[in-house]
């Protein structure tokens, strides 16, 4: 008889997140998270998702040997018939070539299969979220970074190389600002929460009022060099009309939905579904990134997409991870 269960990993700049998933049902049997570290190097990031792993696996009542596989879904480029991380920007600097299926597939003897994280968060939302029914849409998730999946046809669309999707490496401004890739410009660097976060943190430093000084002096929140700003955070500065945090958030929702509209006229998707804390947590955010996204997309495909938040939230990356684990353990299995 089939395993009832797989397991999921969404391992981001951020966060790594598992769950024990109903692969019937998309449903969430347990679930653990932990904040990545990445600064701690390769090591630390093995050990660490071993840790998170457990958790959910605790937290559900199921054993590895009862899951029908494990899937990753990680924030880089992958070998996924080889199940090796390749490169990941917003990762640990020595995670290059990291062989993440072998280690984990060594720890918990089940099937493991490795894919790209939004790709994994296309594939939940495809079966589970706000992508069922509909067979041609573009995910994309802000977070760390900006990932999206492409399904085509009901299929996720990979590429030539595999590497499909990366609408964060986008070019929207020649020359500007350096990002985590190497190049120059990215949509990644100006609308990430990264680089949400480095934007405000350097008009506090420079003396610019906001509210945010306040909240962050509550609790344990990032310094210069951080990743993010918590959304939860920038959702109250919203809420209290903070001037500099909706100017930043505004510039960014400008620069996203020149991406987006690129993505809408050259894919003509029927949906494009938006996911990430801020995404979720700001409302404000999600509808100006909407309403500029179809004033800059060509009037025809503008017209006829929908634009719409993530049905799975932030479980989308770990039931999709879950779904590919559980084909990893089918013989001829992609």
């Amino acid at each position: 008889m089939a395993a009832r269960y797989s397991l999921g990993v969404d391992l981001g700049g951020t966060k790594i997140m598992a769950a024990v998933v109903d692969v019937a049902t998309g449903a969430i049997a347990g679930s653990d998270r932990k904040r990545t570290r990445a600064e701690r190097g390769a090591a630390f990031l093995l050990e660490r998702l071993g840790d998170v792993i457990d958790g959910a696996l605790a937290e559900a009542k199921v054993k590895p040997s009862e899951l029908a596989g494990i899937g990753i879904g990680a924030a880089g480029q992958v070998d996924r018939a080889g199940g090796v991380l390749i490169s990941a920007p917003n990762l640990a600097y020595d995670t290059a070539n990291l062989p993440l299926a072998d280690a984990l597939r060594e720890r918990y003897q089940v099937p493991v299969a490795l894919g790209n994280d939004v790709e994994v968060a296309a594939f939940g939302e495809l079966h589970f979220g706000a992508g069922r029914g509909c067979d041609n849409f573009l995910c994309v998730f802000i977070g760390t970074g900006i990932g999206g999946g492409i399904v085509i046809d009901g299929q996720l669309y990979r590429g030539a190389t595999g590497t499909a999707g990366e609408i964060g490496h986008i070019v929207v401004d020649a020359g500007g600002r350096h990002c985590g890739c190497g190049h120059r410009g990215c949509l990644e660097a100006y609308a990430s929460r990264t680089a949400i976060t480095r934007t405000l943190l350097g008009e506090l430093q420079r003396g610019r009022p906001s509210v945010l000084r306040e909240l962050l002096s509550k609790g344990p929140e990032p310094g210069p060099g951080s990743a993010a700003i918590r959304s939860g955070l920038i959702a109250q500065a919203v809420a209290a009309g903070d001037e500099l945090v909706l100017t930043t958030l505004d510039e960014a929702a400008e620069y996203l939905s020149l991406g987006l509209a690129s993505a809408v006229n050259l894919l003509n998707p029927r949906r494009v579904i938006l996911g990430g804390g801020l995404i979720e947590a700001v409302d404000r955010f999600f509808t100006e990134v909407a309403r500029k996204t179809r004033q800059a997309a060509l009037p025809v495909p503008a017209e006829h997409v929908e634009i719409v938040r993530a049905g799975l939230g932030d479980f989308s990356g770990v039931v999709g991870a879950a779904i590919l684990g559980a084909s990893a353990s089918r013989p001829g299995a992609a």
